[in-house]
């Protein structure tokens, strides 16, 4: 009897010892939390028989009309340089009129960053969309896996091309030439056709403006706001190279913003998880 209990007791307390093991060895790096599932953002983009000319502005009122959507971003930590500040949130809106598309982007930011200099950047806000629509594209990095068409809006360009204030920056690879802006044929110049680039990823470190650019882009800050409204045609010049959009028909992007005043610039920047376009 005595030695049926000594095995009993034997048994239980190596039971008991694994199970300590194995407790320790399951949280040697603390507890893990409950995973919270996280819910795609959905982003309705509407028809409206209303068209914006970004000439005259981005018609604010009109846009008071559309329910934004809030999406949260994150610092970009895939790739150096990683992110230093973060922006977030910021708020969506969409619609096309059958004849061109239309995003707004709004994001607080008490600093209005439209000049590029010595250790100054510019403000800045893009949209990406993969250009694979066959599987879910696994990364939201700029062409990390496969081919992305990015819109990309930078306030410094805005100033350029929509206020006509010619760049004052003095950070040339060789020298500062006085005179350029009197020049007619300023050959060192990058002329900006739009305060917003088309361009086109393959890989990382593949981004490239695409021969035609087709998106335009303006943006507005005020009271430590900015807001941003890209237009592009609704129907693609290029299926290659162009986001598709189709009536019925959903397709993912994402988002992000560059702080300039905090030194973003390139990979430095705030991204959003994927969006999933709802195109009515």
């Amino acid at each position: 009897m005595k030695k049926t209990a000594v095995i009993i007791i034997s048994i239980l307390l190596i039971a008991g010892f694994v199970g300590l093991v194995w407790h320790g060895v399951q949280h040697s790096r603390g507890i893990p939390a409950a995973a919270e599932k996280i819910e795609r953002v959905k982003l309705g983009v509407p028809f409206i028989d209303k068209e914006i000319e970004l000439s005259g502005g981005i018609a604010e009122d009109m846009w008071n009309d559309i329910e934004p959507k809030e999406i949260k971003l994150m610092q970009q930590v895939t790739v150096l340089p990683w992110g230093t500040s973060l922006v977030s949130p910021i708020k969506v809106k969409a619609f096309h009129n059958k004849r061109d598309i239309y995003f707004h982007i709004s994001w607080h930011d008490e600093t209005e960053a439209r000049t590029i200099e010595r250790n100054r950047f510019s403000d800045a806000c893009a949209i990406l969309f993969p250009m694979d629509d066959s599987a879910e594209p696994p990364t939201i990095m700029m062409g990390f896996l496969g081919k992305a068409n990015i819109w990309q809006w930078k306030a410094s360009q805005d100033r350029e091309f929509w206020l006509s204030q010619a760049r004052e920056t003095k950070a040339y690879a060789d020298f500062y030439y006085p005179f350029e802006e009197e020049e007619l044929f300023p050959v060192s110049k990058d002329l900006p056709k739009s305060g917003a680039n088309d361009l086109i990823a393959i890989r990382v470190g593949t981004i490239t403006p695409k021969d035609t650019q087709n998106v335009q882009g303006r943006g507005f800050w005020r009271d430590g706001v900015w807001q941003v409204v890209f237009r592009r045609a609704f129907d693609s010049f290029d299926e290659e190279e162009d986001a598709v959009f189709i009536s019925g028909k959903k397709r993912l992007c994402a988002f992000a913003v560059w702080n300039g005043e905090k030194g973003d610039r390139g990979g430095r920047k705030s991204i959003s998880d994927w969006v999933e376009l709802d195109i009515m």
